[in-house]
């Protein structure tokens, strides 16, 4: 490939991908199918200011709407002052636009509805002191989502180096692209910013907000119950290569086993197994709920799909203290399947994923019980984390059951009130108690 056509492929996806930031997954279709729109928002909220609106409203408006119309006055002088006034000054502010190294500091993982710290650190390189400095100045597309302050410096004269601090709020979870760094100053007049747009993403996994569980009982089933010895130490643990098998939806590729896929011809994965160690399974069902309901949850933060994944965060918090095997199942839209597999500190790489899980609106068992059947003879214990309550999540609970493992059903409810003809067996809880962490055992 020549040089040019290098350039102009990455100057094409510069141009479709504007710097405002998104969330991922299907909210973020709107950035990448209407790119121009995103632009055009991107130069409105990066160069223009409040002041310029209303100069422009109050003069420049009126004496070109006058001038329009045929209309002559001297008013109209002061509409051509006011226009040359704004015109100087734009001048003038790129004259003294700032030349600043900035270095960001910042979390990569928060928890939904914290506050959290951005720190800066600004050198300036320029000849000249900048005056009326801002940092971090885009604002982010989804402003109902995550909301960001701008850090302000006053002067910052050649050379002199200062650490700035911004506070944001994470009011939603997800997983999110955040606008591109940029720096810039409203020096003389505050009529335009002037400044400069770093071309690197930044990103931020706002993970569900979750209350510890005080207590988490999942029994352990009858099958293979005399094998397992729970209460060994982890340092004695050996984690042990048990076999091959054929690549799934949802498996890591670190565990491709290249010299079996090269001669089979298809991907094939590297399994182990740690012995003496009981596997639980963590089945999520992440179903969307009607439109009235999710009109309703919107209103009363009441949304079993975010109850769901909060209450999976405080059943892996729980899960990683001890030394079983954990297996997450979910899906949303995309199939996220984790195994432990003996590691321990993995509750970060959890976080990461349920921060980027959606609600699905085809039903996700289609593909989540395959998997979990396919492991079923290894796993001593499932819990599964139901949205809703139909004859298909009643037959999986009874071929669950069927196998002799021990099982715990979790049914999450928006309304608050319990489903008629549940089954013993399955703990009823509501959206809101989950969501505001008042269950603290199950």
């Amino acid at each position: 490939m020549s040089t040019s056509a290098r350039r102009a492929g990455s100057l094409w996806r510069r141009l479709r991908n504007p710097p405002i930031g998104y969330p991922h997954g299907r909210r973020s279709r709107f950035a990448r199918n209407f790119p121009m729109v995103c632009w055009v928002y991107y130069w409105l909220t990066a160069h223009t200011t409040p002041r310029l609106f209303v100069f422009v409203a109050i003069g420049v408006g009126p004496a070109a709407l006058l001038m329009l119309v045929g209309f002559e006055s001297r008013v109209l002088l002061l509409g051509y002052a006011v226009q040359a006034w704004i015109a100087a000054s734009i001048a003038a502010g790129l004259v003294w636009s700032p030349r600043l190294d900035v270095a960001v500091h910042m979390p990569l993982r928060v928890e939904c509805g914290s506050r959290f710290e951005t720190r800066y650190t600004v050198r300036n390189r320029g000849r000249r002191s900048a005056h009326d400095l801002a940092v971090d100045t885009l604002v982010f597309s989804d402003w109902l989502s995550l909301r960001r302050q701008r850090a302000r410096l006053a002067v910052l004269r050649p050379g002199a180096t200062e650490t700035l601090s911004a506070y944001s709020h994470a009011l939603a979870r997800g997983s999110y692209a955040l606008p591109a760094l940029r720096y810039d100053s409203a020096f003389p007049c505050g009529f335009w910013r002037w400044g400069r747009t770093e071309p690197h993403e930044r990103f931020l996994s706002v993970y569900p907000q979750y209350s510890r569980l005080a207590s988490f009982d999942i029994p352990l089933g009858n099958r293979h119950r005399q094998d397992l010895s729970t209460a060994r130490e982890l340092a004695r643990e050996a984690l042990e290569f048990h076999g091959c098998r054929e690549f799934r939806d949802g498996d890591e590729l670190r565990h491709v086993h290249p010299r079996s896929s090269a001669r089979l011809g298809v991907p094939v994965i590297k399994e182990f197994q740690t012995e003496g160690r009981s596997r639980t399974a963590i089945l999520v069902d992440t179903r969307e709920s009607g439109l009235v309901t999710r009109l309703r949850a919107g209103f009363t933060h009441e949304d079993p799909v975010e109850a769901a994944l909060s209450l999976t965060a405080a059943i892996i918090d729980a899960l990683s203290a001890t030394d079983r095997v954990l297996e997450l199942l979910v899906a949303g839209p995309q199939i996220y399947r984790f195994v432990s597999a003996g590691r321990v500190g993995y509750l970060e790489e959890v976080l990461d994923i349920l921060a980027a899980v959606e609600p699905c609106r085809e039903d996700p068992l289609d593909r989540l019980e395959p998997l979990l059947f396919d492991e079923i003879r290894t796993i001593q214990s499932v819990c599964l984390i139901l949205t809703g309550w139909d004859a298909r999540r009643e037959a999986l609970v009874r071929e669950v059951s069927a196998w002799e493992t021990g099982l715990k059903v979790v049914l999450l409810v928006a309304h608050g009130h319990p489903v008629e003809g549940l089954p013993p067996e399955v703990i009823c809880l509501s959206a809101r108690d989950v969501l505001r962490g008042e269950v603290l055992s199950l």
